[in-house]
């Protein structure tokens, strides 16, 4: 019998108890008149006695009144504390040693001229399927995946637990390792599939492992865990069945309730060791060392920050609708990250007796992240905003050669709004819009790194080419010393072709997207969506001159039954604007830009299991 438990049955005994204590009492004999006045000072009356025993009696009971309040109170509070760590955790289930959860998925893609008859940009790369070649980058092609994810929770106690995401079978591509040639002359004649050997992923993928310690005064969370926050332009986790990119994060965090401070709010400061820099592996022919040690602090990448926070989980938001009532949400991230020192290659790992050239980094940044989300019966709207600011001190490679420094001013945003119309609300009218800050610099900005050369020692960067798609955001060579572009979240999905397939993720642009869903039945749905995007700067573009960049027409259907299968057919079809030309003239000839022709389309389908 829990602590809570015991406190109700005593406070339903109690006033039983009391009287079962109280003296018996005779009843009283005729007393003639003259004695009494005679007597000495009489004992307590009847009333009295019950008078004393009703005091005795309400002490009592305010006192287990007052414990119940103090044991409810850290309950909720617990269950508070536990729910702002994903927020997504649901009611406290029946203590079991082994808890088993996930989605088994099976995708399959049509792709249509997604490269829309575009050249190479001048570095190289392809608007579709980087720099492959000999194949085709202007037709079609098909293919699928899949993905058994497994989150298990390892329930020590009813306050001690361990939790994991193990990926198994991780995106392999359906036909990707077939029986090799030992069996086969060709591959022709292949009839079955082996486990794969790092031939695109491997077979068993530990993404998180974490343990969590439900304390008196909150919960304490260690070890390599998933990070989310607000609408995920910021941090995502990226837990859902159609999702390939989430945020891992090596942290110690303590979620503390404070309280019903402005509705109940949790104070959750967190440290996260973002990078260790050089590390060494342990052997037993090292003395002292079996394990993998950081051959200094000097080159660590370190951030220190601080979620406050108040949020209702899905249970909590589902019986306030219920209700008739609203749901409100909101909260406060900021964190500091810093390193003093890099390596002169991204070369992480290294035998002790190796020589190791450092850079002085001298690099800092500050990110302050607010988010809101209120939710009715009939309306809906979330709203985030981001911004960071920082600088890096040197952003060479090369100790003999320094470059900074490089100013970091980056900001960015989403608003998003639903009604639901008609009986029922089973139409649900809605629009998004988002922004991401960039700058002048050719290319986006998702993928700096392809302006580098990694085999080199130290690397070597070159700031790519008006026209280019991507590349490094800071130009030495023109003064343009500063990193603005702002990239959200490559788990966030806005559309199924030009962020999700080609550009990566919204950077250095806006887009605006009206929504649709109609809830055909419970558990089906079809929805539609058209979204326009326009980069900010149209030197960023591939064509260098011109802005827009598309206009896509997304359309899908969904089923999910009650036994967890899981059904999505999309379809998108993307046109091309004038951002999205290539440019084709050498820098100082007078400007040329091949337009891009046709549309590109994507036919998209999942078929999963959740559990």
């Amino acid at each position: 019998m829990t602590r809570l438990a015991s406190l109700l049955l005593a406070f339903w005994l109690l006033p039983g108890i009391a009287r079962a204590q109280a003296p018996a009492t005779a009843p009283a004999a005729a007393v003639p008149a003259e004695r009494i006045l005679a007597a000495p000072a009489a004992s307590p009356s009847q009333a009295e006695i019950d008078r004393q025993i009703q005091e005795a009696v309400q002490r009592e009971v305010a006192k287990v009144k007052e414990q119940l309040r103090d044991e409810m109170r850290a309950e909720v509070q617990g269950a508070q504390s536990a729910a702002q760590f994903l927020g997504e955790q649901e009611e406290k289930k029946k203590l079991q040693l082994l808890e088993l959860n996930g989605y088994f998925r099976f995708r399959w893609d049509l792709f249509t001229n997604l490269n829309l008859g575009l050249p190479p940009d001048p570095e190289g790369w392809y608007l579709w399927l980087g720099r492959t070649t000999g194949v085709s980058h202007n037709g079609t092609q098909t293919g699928g995946n899949m993905r058994l994810r497994v989150d298990p929770t390892f329930n020590v106690s009813e306050q001690v637990r361990i939790r994991a995401t193990i990926d198994f079978l991780d995106n392999v591509a359906l036909g990707s390792t077939p029986v090799g040639p030992n069996f086969n002359q060709f591959d022709f004649f292949a009839a079955s599939q082996v486990p794969p050997r790092n031939w695109f992923t491997d077979g068993v993928a530990v993404k998180r492992v974490w343990g969590e310690v439900q304390t008196p005064i909150g919960l304490l969370s260690f070890g390599r865990m998933p990070a989310q926050w607000g609408m995920g332009i910021y941090q995502n986790a990226g837990n859902g069945i159609d999702q390939d990119f989430g945020d891992n994060v090596d942290r110690i965090q303590f979620a503390i309730p404070i309280g019903q401070i402005l509705g109940g709010l949790a104070l959750i400061p967190y440290f996260d060791w973002s990078g260790a820099g050089v590390t060494t592996s342990g052997s037993f022919a090292t003395v002292g060392v079996g394990q993998p040690v950081n051959l200094t602090d000097d080159d660590d990448v370190g951030a220190i920050g601080i979620r406050i926070v108040r949020e209702d989980t899905p249970e909590q938001q589902r019986r306030k609708l219920e209700k008739g009532l609203s749901s409100l949400s909101y909260g406060l991230l900021f964190n500091y990250r810093s390193q003093r020192f890099a390596v002169s290659s991204l070369s992480m790992q290294a035998p002790p007796a190796i020589a190791v050239a450092f850079v002085n980094r001298d690099a800092s940044a500050a990110t302050l992240d607010l988010f809101g989300r209120w939710v009715s019966k009939r309306f809906e709207l979330e709203a985030e905003v981001v911004g960071i600011y920082g600088s890096i001190g040197n952003a060479s490679f090369d100790p003999a050669v320094p470059v900074g420094p490089v100013d970091i001013r980056q900001a960015g945003g989403a608003l998003r709004g639903k009604v639901k119309l008609g009986e029922g609300g089973k139409l649900v009218v809605g629009a998004e819009f988002g922004i991401a800050s960039g700058d002048k610099d050719p290319g986006m900005g998702n993928f700096p790194g392809r302006s580098c050369d990694y085999t080199t020692q130290p690397v070597v960067c070159v700031p790519p080419r008006a026209g280019s798609i991507d590349g490094q955001q800071f130009n030495p060579t023109q003064g343009g010393l500063d990193v603005n572009n702002y990239r959200f979240n490559p788990a966030y999905q806005v559309d199924l072709i030009l962020w999700r397939r080609l550009l990566g993720t919204v950077t250095d642009a806006w887009y605006v997207k009206p929504t649709l869903r109609w809830d055909v039945l419970e558990g089906l749905n079809v929805n539609a969506q058209v979204v326009y995007s326009q980069a900010l700067n149209s030197a960023s573009t591939p064509s260098s001159i011109n802005q827009s960049l598309g206009v896509e027409l997304d359309l899908g259907v969904k089923y999910q039954s009650d036994d967890g299968f899981v059904f999505v057919l999309e379809y998108g079809l993307l046109k091309p604007l004038s951002g999205l030309g290539m440019r084709t003239s050498a820098p100082g000839d007078p400007i040329a830009v091949q337009s891009a022709s046709g549309v590109a389309q994507n036919l998209h389908a999942v078929l999963g299991i959740v559990f």
